[in-house]
């Protein structure tokens, strides 16, 4: 499959989280060659991390509320990998949040279950990829 294509069925399928939190999203993402990768799981991940980032933005003013997703290709060690980010403008992780950010059951909101980011990481894994956090 085409990684842009998989990016742009996520945000449709993401489309009445983005506008109920009234996020504009940024698509930073150029023609890349097809892939084979498990759509099914990305787009599961994607959803996801869609649905993470829109709900950290939203204390924020409306025009703050930005959704940047990205794709490339990358050389690392490994050869050549896809690398894709759904960054936000959220309020960040606590450092010492980090390291345990997708470990079953571990949540910071007052509403969540800690089972999203936990089941995102062990599709990516399943997928022979990984999924990392950062915050500033």
């Amino acid at each position: 499959v085409r990684p842009q294509d998989v990016l742009e069925e996520a945000l449709r399928l993401s489309e009445e989280t983005v506008l109920r939190g009234e996020a504009t999203v940024i698509r930073d993402w150029g023609a890349m060659p097809a892939v084979a990768l498990d759509k099914q799981r990305l787009l599961q991940i994607l959803v996801n991390l869609i649905s993470n980032a829109v709900q950290a933005m939203a204390l924020l003013p409306r025009e703050a509320r930005r959704l940047i997703l990205s794709a490339r290709v990358v050389m690392d060690a490994g050869g050549e990998r896809l690398r894709i980010a759904v960054r936000d403008q959220g309020e960040g992780i606590a450092e010492e949040n980090l390291a345990r950010i997708f470990s079953h059951g571990f949540t910071t909101r007052r509403d969540g279950h800690g089972f999203g980011l936990h089941s995102s990481s062990v599709a990516a894994m399943e997928m022979g990829a990984k999924l990392t956090a950062h915050s500033d």
